[in-house]
């Protein structure tokens, strides 16, 4: 059987089980189990360790690190890096490409189409995932990861329609939470827009962002920013319907407030499902390109870490544990690394 039949094949498996279920959840698990039995998914996360660690002021304050070797294996790449006879490179070999894919993955990689109301999307499973059901949502079309305003001109797409495509998806997997890394702020694949989501861990799938103090900033009916924490963050929660314009215009004016210092910017963009029918809750974390690293020149700051779980994967990073040198303070003075305060003096 060819490999667009595959794809077809199992496109319709899926819908039909989201369909029937009402839950995208379910067929995203179909999905994982289909590309685990085909050899795609490298790593099933029996080597991962997830440590806590609480501040010695407040039990209610931790963070958490993820010791996770396999996750160093992802810069090997998991395919073939030249098209064999017949097949064409498109994009400079964009590992997010559906051609690419094709042949990089020797036929093995297969994504489930998903529509939401502004795009397309392939969603793909991560050969070598942070947590369950860790899956990447890849705009059909190849255009850059980085956003623009309404107003800008450009291929990229603007930052209104990535956030509510992000929410959007969010409300569609209640157990799942999801991020977009902008360009220098932990996104692995700068040229093609995507998001990544995986499911809560049953163990412990509240992360330390989430139990965080949030208070009132900018007046009514603004957003909120969290406090004791090493990296300025706002939240917004409530009807997609109302995130979405809320957080368009509070950003349209901070970037032209920080016009300044614009080409330096960039973001993380957090959200789930709130629990209650249609609400989300999303997080905007404000990124300098110039500072993605906890420790100086290595460990990037992605939306994973943002949450407030380090992920430790080389064999210099693990030591780190096991010398004894990771506690709640290390690992706030890591963050406090790449903090872009959403205003300068």
């Amino acid at each position: 059987m060819d490999y667009d039949r595959i794809w077809t094949n199992l496109n319709s498996e899926l819908g039909r089980l989201e369909t029937a279920s009402g839950e995208l959840s379910l067929a995203l698990e179909g999905l994982e189990l289909q590309q685990r039995n085909a050899g795609f998914i490298k790593d099933d996360l029996k080597e991962v360790r997830r440590l806590s660690f609480e501040s010695e002021d407040s039990a209610d304050l931790s963070f958490r690190a993820q010791l996770n070797p396999r996750r160093a294996d992802r810069h090997g790449g998991a395919g073939i890096s030249s098209p064999p006879v017949g097949q064409r490179n498109i994009n400079n070999g964009c590992f997010l490409c559906r051609e690419n894919i094709r042949w990089q993955q020797e036929q093995c990689q297969i994504g489930f189409e998903i529509l939401t109301e502004n795009n397309s999307y392939n969603v793909l499973m991560n050969p070598f995932p942070l947590l369950p059901n860790h899956v990447v949502v890849a705009s059909h079309k190849h255009v850059p990861q980085a956003f623009r305003l309404p107003d800008e001109q450009g291929d990229r797409v603007t930052i209104d329609h990535i956030v509510k495509d992000l929410c959007e998806i969010a409300r569609r997997l209640p157990d799942h939470i999801g991020f977009y890394n902008g360009v220098d702020a932990g996104a692995s694949i700068p040229g093609h827009l995507h998001y990544q989501f995986f499911r809560r861990a049953p163990d412990d799938p509240i992360f330390p962002l989430e139990l965080r103090h949030f208070a009132e900033f900018g007046g009514a009916g603004g957003p909120e920013l969290i406090q004791d924490y090493p990296i300025d963050v706002l939240r917004w929660s409530g009807e997609i319907s109302a995130v979405v314009p809320q957080f368009g215009e509070w950003i349209t004016n901070w970037l032209r407030d920080n016009e300044f210092r614009k080409e330096l910017l960039t973001c993380n963009l957090i959200c789930s499902s709130a629990g209650r029918a249609g609400e989300v809750v999303f997080y905007f974390v404000p990124r300098l390109r110039d500072r993605q690293f906890w420790r100086g020149d290595g460990g990037i700051v992605g939306g994973l870490e943002i949450l407030g779980e380090l992920v430790l994967a080389t064999k210099e990073e693990i030591r780190l544990i096991d010398s004894g040198n990771v506690d709640y303070n290390y690992i706030f003075d890591s963050l406090s690394m790449v903090n872009a305060p959403l205003s300068q003096a």
